[in-house]
């Protein structure tokens, strides 16, 4: 599959501060990405030169094949639409919101009122076309920012954190349109989110990002702590985590769902890691079962609902959580 973006070796500095510092990171075509990380880890900053509306200090980036320095920024930004979290809409009707890109591009009223009509009508907002645009609520202003963007047929539609502050009913059409572009191979599709589960049911592919490093693993089992390297355990302050022996530094350690194994009582393995803990959630995820269990930390594993039913789990039960020491990313 062909690559959207291909960044290589990019920096980028705020106020003599490192934001990004991506060695590798592809982001393939006619897919859906989903960039997950903390508040502050750099996905707007990295969103921001997706869209050609910052330079990197140093390094490339490839724009289906062709090198960024060779592009003319204002024709790659007609390409890329850009929803910011908190959009801002003009003052005006809804209409006149989602038609304003068309009408700057000099596509006559008649035209862009029927483009504008078919998007309302896609967002579910075909009866608020004439109201204020001041009188939409937060997620109805997020909607129409959406559709003013998707008017415009970019090649990539960007979206920064576009299920913070929502309502459970918008959230749930947001998806919806996002599940009918990926289902379609349309669009190239990038979102940012703090929410791993969420970006695993909508996204083709994660990737994650730390204090502007993307890192090869999810963000779901993600601790802060101390590593001390002489005994090969991590201490995240609420427990000490084994550790592959030829780590020698890292403040951060990941650990993926699956490889999280749940058993009744303790196992007789040779998992290094095993921790007593309660159920505090279930929840399914592609036809498997995200167990949420408090053990010191918060844990998450996914198993099958076979596993589920054969361990007879349910919130508030007692389980135990065992993980192999080579399951443990450490950076």
């Amino acid at each position: 599959m062909s690559a959207a973006y291909h960044l290589n070796e990019v920096r980028f500095r705020y106020g003599g501060r490192d934001a990004l510092n991506i060695d590798q990171l592809k982001l393939t075509a006619n897919r859906i990405s989903a960039i997950v990380g903390p508040n502050g880890a750099g996905k707007t900053t990295l969103l921001n030169l997706l869209a050609f509306l910052e330079s990197p200090l140093t390094g490339n980036i490839t724009f289906f094949g062709a090198p960024y320095g060779k592009l003319e920024n204002l024709k790659l930004r007609r390409r890329v639409g850009l929803v910011q979290q908190n959009p801002y809409l003009l003052r005006g009707t809804v209409l006149a919101n989602v038609e304003l890109g068309l009408k700057l591009r000099g596509v006559d009223k008649a035209e862009r009122t029927d483009c504008a009509m078919d998007v309302l009508a896609q967002m579910r907002l075909s009866a608020k076309a004439q109201v204020s645009a001041a009188q939409l609520s937060g997620g109805e202003a997020q909607k129409v920012a959406i559709g003013r963007i998707l008017v415009l047929e970019p090649e990539v539609l960007l979206l920064d954190e576009p299920f913070t502050y929502l309502d459970r009913g918008v959230i749930d059409e947001l998806e919806v349109l996002l599940a009918t572009i990926r289902d379609n191979r349309s669009q190239t599709v990038i979102f940012t989110t703090h929410d791993q589960l969420r970006a695993q049911a909508l996204a083709d592919s994660i990737h994650s990002i730390v204090d502007g490093r993307v890192i090869p693993a999810s963000l779901i089992n993600l601790y802060r702590g101390q590593l001390q390297s002489d005994n090969h355990v991590f201490d995240t302050g609420k427990l000490a985590i084994t550790v592959p022996e030829k780590i020698r530094s890292g403040d951060r350690i990941a650990i993926e769902p699956i490889h999280i194994v749940l058993s009744a009582t303790a196992l007789q393995s040779t998992m290094r890691n095993a921790f007593e803990g309660r159920i505090t959630a279930l929840r399914e995820q592609d036809g498997q079962v995200q167990v949420t269990v408090e053990a010191g930390e918060r844990f998450h594993a996914t198993i099958t609902h076979a596993s589920l039913e054969d361990l007879n789990l349910g919130i508030g039960k007692q389980v135990w959580v065992s993980f192999k020491s080579s399951a443990v990313r450490v950076f």
